[in-house]
Parts: structure tokens; sequence; C-alpha cells
């Protein structure tokens, strides 16, 4: 071998390194964006490191039983609005989580209710009671 082709060939190496080393430092700088991002659709029902269920966002409400449903398991309440969720007054239709609130329940009665979304995309109501008067 030469020491030109010597120089030639120490000098393609060097290129390879270098070419191998940017490569694997800009794949490096780009895991921690990956990995960073938040939106990870069907995530929402893993469960966290201790074991526990993630628990679900729950909003709260108030309003009047506008009817009652028991072979459905529902109710459908005239509310206020709820802010947190950016909806304004309007009368909606609430699956009950338990169907043994069904029985302290009257059309016409003010609640307090707190519900969550389920997985169906619809809203239902976990915890409901009476507004005293």
């Amino acid at each position: 071998m030469t020491n030109e082709q010597f120089n030639n060939s120490k000098e393609t190496n060097m290129k390879r390194f270098y070419l191998t080393l940017i490569l694997a430092c800009s794949a490096a700088a780009t895991l921690p964006a990956y990995a960073a991002t938040g939106n990870m659709p069907g995530m929402d029902n893993m469960r966290t490191v201790s074991g526990q269920a993630t628990k679900a966002q729950t909003f709260m409400g108030q309003g009047k039983i506008n009817s009652i449903s028991p072979d459905a398991n529902s109710v459908n309440v005239a509310m206020g609005p709820v802010k947190a969720l950016g909806w304004p007054s309007m009368s909606m239709n609430f699956l009950l989580q338990n169907t043994a609130m069904l029985n302290s329940l009257k059309t016409g009665e003010m609640v307090n209710f707190v519900f969550a979304k389920d997985t169906a995309g619809g809203y239902v109501i976990t915890r409901i009671t009476l507004v005293r008067q």
C-alpha cells in the first residue's frame, strides 16, 4: 500500500466515523422530543406504575330532573352551565353508574351531581344528591 493510498483510506475511515457520529447524535437528539409527546391515543385506560387504575376526570353539575328512565338506567336533567367543559345551560340525558341511584330520585327534584365521560363517549353520573330547599 502506498503512502497516498494509506492517506485516502484513513481519510475515508474518518469521514465514515464522523458521518456515523452525526447520525447517532441526530437520532439521540430527537428521542426526548418524541418521548415528550402527550397525545398518546389508546392509552387512557393504562394502569399507573403502582398498579392503580388512572381516575377519569369528573365534572360537577346542578339541575332539575326532567324525566327518569328506569329501563335505560338514565335520567334527563335540565342543568346549568358546566364551565369546565364550556357547556351552556341545557337538558341532557345521563346514564347512572349505579341502578340504586334510581330509588332516591323523583321527577322535578333539584339535584347536585358528579359525572364523568364513559368509554363510549357519553356521560355517566357517578354521584347524585338532592338539593335541600
